[in-house]
C-alpha cells in the first residue's frame, strides 16, 4: 500500500521505513499541505496520513483541505486531550482519528482496517468465489489451500482484490509494489502479473485478473452479488418450508 505522511508524525521517517516496507507499505512524506496535494494530483495513494499537531497549518484546516480534492481515506495524529479536536476532524471527513502515538503494528492495523471499510470489507479476509487473501497476515489460498507467493505477487493481488471488479491503472499497480522513489520499467508490472497468473493456473485462476487494454488490470468480481444482504439462516429455512 502507498501512503502519504502529511508531517513528523506518527512514523519517525527514516527508522521506520524499513519495516514498513517489509510490510508491504511505501510512504511519501511531507512537511507541507501544499507539497502533499501536488503528491496527491501525482500518485494514487491508499491512505494519507495527517499530523493534525503540524504546526505549519490548524488540523482542522488541513482536513478540510484534503477533502476538497481528494476522497483518499485519512487518518489523523494529534497528542491533544481536548476531544473536540478529534470530533472536529471526524465531521470534516477524516476516517479516524489517533490520540496519542501507538507502535508501527497497531498502526498498520488501524491503515487496513480504514482502506477493507473504504474499499466495502468488514475485516482483513478478502474473498472472491476460491479465493481468499488475508491482509492481516499477508496469505493468499484457494479452496482453503495456501498459494506460495512472492511479495511483490502477493502484493499485486492485494491491490486487485481491494479494487475487484474495477480496473486499476498500471500507475496504480507501480506506485502500490514500488512506492514513488524507485520507479522500474513500465514493463516490470506485466512480468509480476504474469508470475502471478502462473500462480493461480493450477487452480484454474490463471484467467481472473482481466488486461483492460490500454489501461491496467481487473479482478473479475466473481460474487456479483455480495453487496446485496442475505437473510438471516432462520428466515431462509422458513421460506423454504413455506414454498
Amino acid at each position: 500500500m502507498l501512503i502519504l505522511q502529511i508531517g513528523e508524525r506518527p512514523l519517525r521517517r527514516d527508522q521506520d521505513s524499513r519495516e514498513l516496507e517489509g510490510k508491504g507499505f511505501h510512504r511519501e512524506t511531507t512537511d507541507t499541505l501544499e507539497e502533499a496535494i501536488s503528491f496527491i494530483e501525482l500518485y494514487e495513494f491508499d491512505l494519507i496520513v495527517a499530523d493534525l499537531d503540524n504546526p505549519a497549518m490548524p488540523g482542522i484546516d488541513m482536513i478540510r483541505e484534503i477533502r476538497a480534492v481528494s476522497h483518499i481515506p485519512v487518518i489523523g495524529i494529534t497528542t491533544s486531550i481536548d476531544p473536540r479536536l478529534k470530533i472536529a476532524a471526524l465531521d470534516m471527513g477524516a476516517d479516524d482519528v489517533l490520540t496519542q502515538l501507538c507502535g508501527v503494528d497497531e498502526f498498520l492495523a488501524r491503515v487496513r482496517a480504514v482502506v477493507r471499510r473504504r474499499c466495502g470489507y468488514v475485516d482483513s479476509s478478502l474473498s472472491s468465489g476460491r479465493l481468499n487473501i488475508s491482509l492481516a497476515q499477508r496469505m493468499a489460498s484457494v479452496d482453503g489451500v495456501p498459494l506460495r507467493l512472492g511479495p511483490k505477487e502477493f502484493m499485486l493481488l492485494e491491490l486487485l482484490m481491494l479494487k475487484r471488479g474495477t480496473a486499476v491503472s498500471k500507475a496504480a499497480c507501480m506506485t502500490h509494489l514500488y512506492g514513488t522513489d524507485e520507479f522500474p520499467e513500465a514493463k516490470t508490472i506485466d512480468v509480476v502479473l504474469c508470475r502471478l497468473r502462473k500462480r493461480l493456473a493450477p487452480q484454474g485462476l490463471s484467467d481472473i485478473i482481466e488486461s483492460v487494454w490500454g489501461y491496467g488490470f481487473k479482478l473479475k468480481d466473481t460474487d456479483a452479488d455480495r453487496t446485496a444482504p442475505r437473510a438471516p439462516a432462520t428466515l431462509r429455512r422458513r421460506a423454504l418450508a413455506t414454498a
